[in-house]
């Protein structure tokens, strides 16, 4: 497929600071106040909407592959982007396959990341510099990937928890905790608000953490230890997106 620069197919709001070298494909949405950088690379079906800086050479909404496909041509099932996301330099972010690749609001991610196909990027989450989500992941907000860390695909992410430097994310991740060389270490507070009081809750998190790693995670085995809803209201979503009830 041929990409053209300006297709008569893109729709575009007020404002937008476009570079020369920006690469835009067909079927693309692009709302206003946008600032997006010389080198960039934005391919068919992708929505971008409101506020974003997306600096240098990122491409977004590649074709999606997996390790089962016999190549036939490129597709593209959609990549949407929300508002105010920060991207810097050479990030890779694949179409959904399945289903649209979604990017909420107020991102940051940070240079050359990969993001497979059909990953969910909540709101307000941050990705360091190379880390790399595999497809069908969902990272919940608030969450932060570190530098070089790897998440495996169908993984959870939970609000608030954070994949150490260098770490590998095997299954999914409960909130609130860095994690980090496959151990969940303390809370993490730089990121938790004060109201939720976390650190008063850290041995009781930990006692369900334990308990879910051995049995299938449900509703009813976090009931069971009579939390406040200021901190389950962040853990049943957390459940809820799991496909395979193990963390």
């Amino acid at each position: 497929m041929r990409l053209l620069k300006y297709p008569t197919s893109l729709i575009m709001g007020k404002n937008n600071y476009i570079e020369q070298g920006v690469t835009i494909s067909k079927n693309v949405i692009i709302g206003s106040n946008n600032k997006i950088y010389s080198g960039t690379i934005i391919y068919p079906n992708t929505t971008i909407g409101n506020g974003n800086v997306i600096l240098n050479d990122n491409v977004l909404g590649e074709h999606a592959v997996n390790a089962s496909e016999t190549f036939t041509g490129k597709k593209f099932g959609g990549l949407s982007i929300g508002n105010n996301n920060f991207m810097h330099v050479r990030n890779l972010i694949f179409s959904g396959e399945y289903k649209q690749t979604k990017l909420g609001d107020d991102n940051k991610i940070l240079a050359e990341c990969h993001i497979g196909h059909d990953v969910c990027i909540q709101n307000n989450v941050v990705l360091y510099p190379k880390a790399t989500i595999g497809g069908l992941c969902t990272l919940m907000n608030y969450s932060t990937v570190g530098i070089n860390a790897s998440i495996q695909q169908k993984t959870v992410i939970g609000s608030f928890s954070m994949i150490g430097m260098g770490s590998i994310a095997s299954h999914s991740v409960f909130p609130f905790y860095i994690y980090f060389n496959q151990q969940y270490t303390r809370p993490n507070v730089a990121k938790i608000p004060t109201h939720l009081h976390i650190t008063e809750y850290d041995r009781i998190l930990k006692e369900l953490i334990a308990k879910l790693r051995k049995t299938e995670c449900s509703r009813e085995c976090v009931a069971s230890f009579n939390m406040p809803p200021s901190i389950t209201n962040y853990i049943y979503p957390f459940i809820d997106q799991l496909s395979i009830k193990k963390i």
